[in-house]
């Protein structure tokens, strides 16, 4: 519910909106006006929620097939004035002598359709005088009235349909936000302006405006964002400020007792307020019932309702209605170690002890309220109540300020250090400093834990040196790379066992980060298929206190199942997470779950469907976003920019984040990997082959697993040769995914150029949802005939158009012959995009398994075709390949 201040000075500014999402409603509304035997419709709802601008479409569809229209308004002002509603009443337009419209076999033409806006404001003789009219000229009626609102007499001969018209969903409000902003909006923010305004259009208008006033509504990298909360602005605390007069001071006394809590128990709330007032309120929909592990709970419908109430609470008022709440709650016998109940005894001035204080907190924390046990640490004097608070701001994701308090008053106990080593490196991306809280708790004799584990393991993941000291001490389940066995001259690791964490001995914070990185342990060294086994069985569960890491593990989650070969269950399991995510509110769970999202649509071949939740992924980062979690939405949203034909931009986001990233962070490599495909999929499949092949071999030996059979297979697909196939077989046999099996089968049969096994293999990757490779492997088969070619339209049709640009041009096409290269040879192309790259002639020599005469005989031929006359020249004068530009129309939306 929102208040009726200003309504009438907003519609002319609200005709610019459109009426979206009242499809149905529209539907209801027709049929209903063509019905015989009816006398019309009344359309009911709150203020603001657009029944006038829907009763204008419907009389618009009216006017238009032929109906005369008769309009009018009555006021508050007017309502005691007998007869001046009437005088408001105008034709609004004629007959055109077509059929009415709505159902087929509708009312005949030349039907007259009486309409009045806020009709229970009509006086009894305006109403008299309208029921005439209805009787005397056979009108229907369309009339609009708020919920709940009294006629001073019938209106109408016969019954009316009565349509209550509700908010707009959350869906509605993004495709709404959509056009009006004329661009994309993230879903957090859709999300924000959807819960503050609950879809009211009025106020949803009201708050974009004032968000392109102040700034806070910009655009961030081609997506509308909010940035800061709009609870402070005048204009809406006016509104609001409005509305909340309405109520009665019994209402108002309720509505305290709700906004001071955040939420109550339905029986709290009634022993204060009584059952009568509880239903009042709801049914006015000022508050919301929910259900709540098993028990009713009261809340107010509108943060902006809530912020007003308190803002308007003196200190003695605010103490007196929490000793009422004390008092109820203690009534109805509720624990008093409750958190929630703490807290209200200490904001009533009660004494608590502090010890009950702290447990509270803590339990709170542990319980996922980290905002409530921020409140409960600022009754806490000294070390104690600091260290509580900078927990709960770390899992709040305001890592710098949880970082001050730790440094200031932690001390030396392992679980403290644990946690700030955690926090440095995780969300300041300081892995120095990470490190030597370490070896600070080395050097001070501390005893070891399971929480310094935790902070070591983060370190080995993720860091390519940890010190020699935090290696096979046997204190941690922190283990250096096991010895690697050497097969065919190539080294792959064996993958280390991996326990499950004990999350019961651990801080809470550091459970969840524990649970995050089993997860992403398990996923990136070889064990995709045992992580999403794991998930299944209810053996590991998303963390509930630290929002990062519960984003960290979901996204490793659907990973695990994209790695595992079982994309079709990781797209819809990840649209869930995705609307939980955009609920709680939390943008780095947001960005995280929103960049897995579109790495899924990577996986599936359709990167023009995967580009919007990657860019919002981009625009939602900031500096609370776990440091490894941005390296990973970078490096995805420049990958997919590129494959959409716009490689510059997407070396300019990677030359970015490499200036971010410390040298001593294994996630260079992730940066490198990403290179790699883009150099693949901006014409340089040569010079990307020879960056996978070397990569590839980095991973296997240091058991990255995952990644490095990710990269041998990149290397395969780039320059298939019976080699690449047998390390990738090798590697694959050393996880347990059945897709890096598949992965193996298309090497091998890519090595050997055989038909029938790729396009067999192209129909098992398509059965798993993986439509880009099922199209890379059948457009590599050769033969086929007809079928083949009608298999190869199908794939592309579910890829949206795009083809891997290192596949040779479909059948039929030839490459333009205006590229000045298009005479070179494909070794000629190879060799000279490694010499651009910056290879010696023995480095291209052997890479090619040629000789290095060969290398310098091929590069003089093309020096000579591209007319250049050195290295350097050479990066400039190499356009993209010819299959790349033969497949340049159909990459997707730019």
């Amino acid at each position: 519910m929102i208040g009726s201040t200003g309504v009438a000075a907003d519609r002319e500014d609200a005709a610019e909106w459109p009426v979206v999402g009242r499809e149905e409603e529209t539907r209801e509304i027709l049929a209903a006006l063509a019905l015989p035997s009816g006398s019309g419709v009344l359309l009911t709802g709150e203020p603001g929620v657009g029944k006038t601008r829907l009763a204008d479409l419907v009389l618009d569809r009216c006017a238009g097939m032929g109906a005369l229209i008769v309009r009018g308004a009555a006021t508050e002002a007017t309502r005691n004035i007998p007869g001046v509603g009437v005088a408001g009443l105008h034709i609004a337009a004629g007959p055109a002598g077509r059929p009415f419209p709505g159902l087929p076999g509708g009312a005949p033409a030349g039907r007259i359709v009486l309409s009045i806006d806020d009709a229970d404001q009509l006086d009894a003789s305006s109403a008299a005088v309208v029921g005439d009219l209805v009787r005397t000229l056979d009108a229907k009626l369309l009339l609009t009235a708020r919920t709940g609102a009294r006629f001073a007499e019938p209106l109408a001969r016969g019954p009316l349909t009565v349509l209550p018209l509700a908010n707009l969903s959350r869906a509605v409000v993004l495709r709404l936000l959509t056009h009006v902003l004329d661009g994309p909006v993230d879903g957090l923010t859709a999300d924000l302006l959807w819960r503050i305004t609950r879809g009211n259009p009025l106020l949803l208008r009201r708050a974009v405006g004032m968000g392109l006033d102040t700034g806070d509504l910009a655009r961030v990298r081609e997506v509308w964002c909010w940035r800061g909360s709009p609870a402070g602005h005048p204009r809406l605390r006016e509104l609001v400020t409005a509305d909340l007069a309405t109520f009665d001071g019994t209402e108002s006394r309720a509505l305290e007792y709700v906004a001071l809590a955040g939420s109550l128990p339905r029986e709290t709330f009634e022993r204060l307020a009584g059952p009568e007032t509880v239903n009042g309120l709801s049914h006015r929909a000022v508050i919301v019932l929910t259900s709540r592990g098993g028990a009713d709970e009261v809340a107010m419908s509108h943060p902006f309702h809530r912020q007003a109430l308190l803002a308007g609470l003196g200190p003695l008022r605010r103490r007196q209605r929490y000793r009422e709440l004390v008092a109820a709650d203690e009534a109805g016998g509720s624990d008093t170690g409750d958190p929630a109940a703490v807290l209200w005894r200490l904001e009533a001035g009660l004494d608590v002890p502090a010890s009950q204080v702290i447990a509270a907190g803590r339990l709170a924390l542990a319980s996922g309220h980290s905002a409530l046990a921020e409140d409960l640490a600022h009754h806490v004097p000294g070390s104690p109540g600091a260290v509580l608070r900078a927990q709960s701001l770390i899992a709040r994701g305001r890592a710098a300020d949880g970082e001050r308090l730790l440094a200031d008053h932690g001390g030396d106990s392992a679980e403290t250090i644990a946690l700030r080593s955690l926090n440095l490196f995780w969300g300041l991306s300081r892995t120095a400093d990470a490190h030597a809280e370490i070896a600070r708790a080395r050097a001070s004799g501390t005893t070891w834990s399971a929480d310094l584990g935790v902070a070591e393991l983060a370190l080995a993941l993720f860091t390519r040196t940890v010190p020699p000291e935090t290696r096979g001490t046997g204190r941690s389940d922190v283990r250096g790379p096991a010895p690697p066995e050497t097969r065919r001259g190539r080294s792959v690791a064996r993958p280390d066992p991996v326990p499950r964490p004990d999350r019961e001995t651990l801080n809470p914070l550091v459970a969840d980060a524990a649970t995050a990185l089993w997860a992403y342990r398990l996923t990136f060294r070889g064990r995709p298929a045992q992580a999403a086994e794991t998930f299944d069985r209810g053996l590991l569960e998303l963390p509930t206190r630290w929002p990062a890491m519960r984003g960290s593990t979901a996204a490793c989650q659907v990973h695990a199942l994209v790695l595992a070969g079982r994309l079709r269950e990781a797209l819809p399991l990840v649209e869930t997470y995705y609307e939980e995510s955009v609920r709680r509110a939390e943008p780095s769970e947001v960005a995280i779950v929103g960049h897995v999202r579109g790495h899924c649509w990577m996986w599936a071949g359709r990167p023009g469907r995967a580009i919007a939740p990657l860019r919002e992924a981009r625009a939602l980062v900031d500096e609370h976003t776990p440091f490894p979690l941005r390296v990973f939405v970078f490096c995805e949203y420049a990958v997919c920019i590129a494959v959409l034909g716009r490689p510059e931009e997407a070396f300019q986001e990677l030359d970015q984040l490499r200036a971010l990233i410390p040298d001593d962070l294994g996630l260079r490599d992730r940066l490198e990997f990403s290179r790699i495909r883009l150099l693949a999929h901006s014409g340089r499949p040569a010079h990307a082959a020879d960056l996978a092949d070397r990569l590839a071999d980095r991973y296997l030996r240091d058991s990255r697993l995952t990644t490095g059979v990710e990269c041998a297979y990149y290397h395969a697909r780039l320059r298939p040769s019976p080699r690449a196939a047998a390390r990738l077989r090798e590697a694959a046999g050393a996880c347990d995914s059945p897709l890096f099996e598949l992965f193996a089968d298309h090497a091998e049969a890519l090595a050997a150029r055989n038909g029938p096994a790729l396009r067999g293999l192209a129909d098992r990757f398509a059965e798993l949802g993986y439509a880009g490779l099922a199209l890379e492997t059948a457009g590599a088969a050769p033969g086929g005939g007809r079928a083949a070619r009608r298999r190869l339209d199908d794939l592309a049709e579910r890829c949206d158009g795009f083809r891997p640009p290192w596949l040779p041009p479909p059948t039929g096409s030839s490459p333009p012959s205006s590229s000045r290269n298009s005479s070179l040879t494909s070794r000629e192309r190879e060799v000279c995009e490694l010499a651009a790259a910056g290879l010696s002639n023995p480095a291209i020599a052997e890479n090619l398994g040629v000789s290095v005469r060969t290398v310098t005989n091929l590069l003089a031929k093309a020096y000579d075709k591209l007319g250049v006359r050195s290295r350097r020249q050479l990066g400039a004068a190499l356009p993209p390949s010819p299959a790349r530009e033969s497949a340049a129309g159909t990459t997707g939306p730019r």
